[in-house]
């Protein structure tokens, strides 16, 4: 089954763009991928109309970084954004490939894993077209793993996952297991956090600050100018009270106090987060990824400064 690739680029760079869609050819030859960008729009059709309606489809969504790309108005703030929104409800893989140097860490694209290999712009490599083969060798790996798994939070195109098995295979976790599944998961709800904040920071009055991640620590504050009340700060720690995940909501980050967290949880077959003391609905008895733990403590931060999903 063939991946649907949306292309999100500037016309700025449309030689990098023809050269990458050179090497895309073999994936589209296979059937491994549909590559569409905005060259494909026959005369005739509005192109907005058809520029979302391909945006909606897509399974991939390549975001070609270089300044022009940023300083896009439609590129960045409009595909961009919904391509984000689709991140979030996980319909859609966001890949950055870094054509000209830039300040793409500094957007949205920094949660995401990049290519080619450790975000080396492919202006900057001697030989572009090894490059360009090294964006070709992530996309096979992760339109593999789209076509042969069932998408659950940001894939890794590093890595493949194995096909979805109708086994499930018992064992038993470590301690040092369980460390390494709260660092994960500390990181995965700072992702959703971060794109989280970058979808409602488009809304007017409302403001989003999300602090930097720390090794054990980041914090996010939501505005909402349109309420009498309308400000909270939630503190997400890891370890903390509760060993895994520790959670604090107000101004102030005190050490000594906690609103709630999470703990890990295994059965016979994976590790999980568990609430515990949650004012907010989270039971003991829920199961829950880091993504869903995310989104837990994002809808409850949103309840408190008047904002609801529509």
């Amino acid at each position: 089954m063939s991946v649907k690739v949306f292309i999100s680029y500037s016309h700025a760079d449309d030689d990098l763009l023809d050269r990458l869609h050179k090497h895309l050819a073999q994936l589209r030859r296979d059937g491994t991928i549909i590559a569409w960008y905005d060259r494909e729009i026959t005369a005739g059709r509005r192109l907005d109309d058809t520029i979302g309606t391909e945006l909606e489809d897509a399974d991939i969504f390549l975001a070609c970084a270089s300044p022009d790309w940023i300083d896009s108005n439609y590129a960045y703030e409009t595909e961009f954004k919904r391509a984000l929104e689709k991140e979030i409800q996980g319909t859609a893989v966001i890949v950055p490939v870094i054509f000209k140097p830039c300040d793409w860490l500094s957007t949205p694209l920094q949660q995401f894993r990049a290519l080619p290999k450790d975000g080396k712009p492919i202006t900057e490599f001697t030989n572009q077209d090894v490059a360009l083969l090294d964006v070709v060798t992530g996309l096979r790996a992760l339109a593999r793993q789209r076509s042969t798994t069932e998408y659950k939070g940001q894939a890794d195109v590093a890595q493949v996952e194995r096909p979805v098995s109708r086994y499930r295979v018992q064992r038993e976790f470590d301690e040092l297991d369980k460390r390494d599944f709260v660092e994960t998961a500390f990181k995965e709800m700072y992702r959703f956090f971060e794109a989280s904040v970058a979808e409602l920071n488009s809304i007017e009055e409302i403001e989003c600050r999300l602090s930097p991640l720390e090794s054990d620590y980041f914090s996010c504050t939501v505005i909402n100018r349109g309420v009498k009340r309308g400000f909270e700060t939630v503190h997400v720690r890891k370890g903390g009270t509760w060993g895994a995940i520790d959670l604090l909501f107000g101004e102030h980050n005190q050490s000594n106090t906690s609103n709630g967290g999470f703990s890990v949880v295994a059965d016979n077959y994976q590790l999980a987060l568990s609430p515990l003391m949650f004012q907010f609905g989270g039971r003991e008895e829920d199961v829950l990824n880091a993504r869903d733990a995310a989104k837990m403590v994002w809808d409850n931060l949103l309840s408190k400064v008047g904002i609801e999903y529509a």
